[in-house]
């Protein structure tokens, strides 16, 4: 290569994560690939008249890579106005009595949930009151509008999750008295005498209340998914991310909102998504693997940027929540996917179908592998499975034993420590030691040779909490480890957040590593990842996000 060849030239402490492992001084950049790594004299030698020049105190790293990221929920925060901290049920209704001077007559008036985002946890246990708003109280403070107080997912918070309205959003929506919910788990708040108060409680974790009782509640409009996935974009690249895969799937008006973007040239994340099919019975999903998912098969099709590949199909699922989500597989909710209930007969020949017409299953184990494990050694029997790269998503805990069945399967896991050992590790304490330290196993899955890789679940989406989660495994309210067996090493923890995201989009040869002819997707921390102690991870900042040779977060 000439010196007026070499676009960018970024120096500082550079963990290329490479076979050898080494920490380099300098990466040179040319049309979007790394073309150069080595000490910082003999790069810099490579500079040509052109050549920017980027010095930094700070680490680079291959950019993370989210496993399991619902990308687009985030920006989705922001299409509502917040309650704010609130704290009593009267905060609650100043905030609502102000929006109502600001919203002209008639329209509706929705807003985030009650609690503290970005999780809400306790939602209504916040209020001095412990409860949420009666219907009677929200139309003290706004008569003339319909209100709702959305409620959060259960993924991104706690169950139970609640959602409040006033009469006439009760109205709207046609509900009264004699009411009933079509989803079990979702409960309609009653008083003493019968009537409504206005208060839906969810005990499913997708979100089934808004979708099931309540329509005429606005809905997010494409224009909303669009700039929603922009402003999630520019978030998710500011804490270092750089590339998606959404293994839990995405609906056809998602995979739209992404592709608008794509062709337009906003997109600057790379994403990998997988089809949430909208089929209702077996027949419907044979048809449409045979005719309308053939762009899904094997590794998918797309660029660089936007690949569509694999397919994600429920195993259990809550059916009545499943039947309510089919009759408009459009309304979404909080949700990026279609709702699916599998019994594990239609499961398995779901399997079947799926792997004679080459396409890759993506499914949510949680602790169910013992359970999918038998479903899939049996399809394997009948058609190899073992090199198309199936993927077992959100898997929580499961034995030794079947950890090691995975291997000869080929199937990855994607795992999400701060969801399973952080935020809901309480759930696991009753397990002995040994089991505690299969919650959310990497380093075992790792030794076992088993493909796996790390995501953030949108909760909170910053990949240094994930790799904290890792390598501390502490329980958020009490402080314990859940399994100190079960840590990584910071060297395993990063590699989980970056390079080993790029198996399950089939691009570990151009992506996760700081070397030549890989993309020049690169992430500049405040410090090294690799020696700052797991409890401080958080701690460092994210000052730069390069992706394909251009920064997309900062610029040092």
């Amino acid at each position: 290569m000439s010196r007026r060849d070499i676009d960018h030239i970024l120096t500082g402490r550079v963990i290329t994560l490479d076979e050898s492992g080494r920490i380099a001084e300098a990466v040179a950049v040319q049309d979007g690939h790394i073309v150069a790594v080595g000490d910082r004299r003999a790069i810099l030698d490579l500079k040509g008249t052109a050549t920017r020049i980027t010095e930094t105190d700070g680490t680079i790293i291959p950019g993370f890579n989210d496993a399991h990221a619902h990308l687009d929920t985030e920006g989705l925060r922001d299409r509502f106005p917040s309650l704010g901290h609130v704290r009593s049920i009267a905060d609650v209704l100043a905030r609502i009595a102000g929006l109502a001077r600001e919203t002209p007559r008639g329209e509706w008036i929705v807003t985030m949930p009650v609690g503290d985002a970005p999780f809400y946890f306790g939602g209504p246990s916040v209020l001095k009151e412990g409860r949420m708003p009666t219907r009677a109280e929200l139309d003290r403070v706004a008569p003339d509008h319909p209100v709702c107080i959305l409620p959060p997912s259960g993924y991104w918070s706690l169950l139970p999750c609640c959602t409040a309205l006033n009469s006439l959003a009760l109205k709207a929506n046609g509900l009264d008295r004699n009411s009933t919910s079509p989803v079990e788990g979702v409960e309609l708040e009653r008083d003493a005498a019968g009537e409504l108060t206005g208060v839906i409680v969810e005990h499913n974790y997708p979100d089934s209340a808004q979708i099931a009782l309540l329509p005429a509640v606005p809905r997010f409009s494409p224009k909303d998914r669009r700039d929603g996935i922009l402003r999630s974009v520019r978030a998710y690249h500011a804490v270092g991310t750089t590339s998606v895969y959404e293994g839990h799937g995405c609906a056809p008006e998602v995979i739209n909102a992404y592709r608008d973007l794509w062709q337009a040239n906003e997109l600057t994340m790379r994403m990998h998504l997988v089809v949430s099919p909208t089929w209702t019975t077996c027949e419907e999903a044979e048809l449409m693997m045979r005719d309308w998912l053939s762009h899904a098969r094997g590794a998918g099709i797309g660029d660089a940027t936007l690949r569509i590949g694999g397919i994600f199909v429920g195993y259990g699922g809550e059916p009545t929540a499943a039947r309510a989500a089919r009759i408009d597989p459009a309304d979404l909710g909080w949700s990026c996917y279609i709702k699916h209930a599998n019994e594990p007969d239609d499961f398995e020949k779901l399997c079947m179908r799926t792997a004679a017409h080459d396409l890759r299953i993506h499914t949510i184990a949680v602790d169910k592998l013992c359970e999918l494990l038998p479903i899939f050694e049996r399809v394997h029997a009948v058609h190899d499975i073992s090199r198309r790269r199936w993927v077992v998503e959100h898997m929580s805990h499961a034995s030794a034993s079947d950890l090691a069945r995975l291997k000869a399967l080929g199937i990855g896991v994607t795992l999400i420590p701060d969801y399973h050992v952080w935020k809901v590790g309480t759930r696991f304490f009753p397990l002995s030691e040994a089991d505690r330290e299969l919650v959310s196993p990497t380093a075992q899955l790792d030794a076992l040779g088993v493909p796996v890789a790390c995501g953030t679940d949108n909760s909170p989406f910053n990949p240094l909490a994930t790799m904290r989660a890792m390598r501390t495994r502490r329980e958020r309210t009490t402080g314990e480890v859940l399994g100190a067996g079960g840590r990584t090493t910071a060297e395993l923890a990063l590699r989980a957040m970056t390079q080993n995201g790029a198996w399950f989009s089939f691009e570990e040869n151009v992506k996760g590593r700081i070397a030549p002819g890989y993309f020049a997707d690169l992430t500049v921390l405040s410090g090294c990842p690799l020696t700052m102690p797991g409890e401080e991870l958080e701690t460092l900042s994210c000052l730069a996000t390069m992706v394909g040779g251009k920064f997309v977060h900062g610029s040092i």
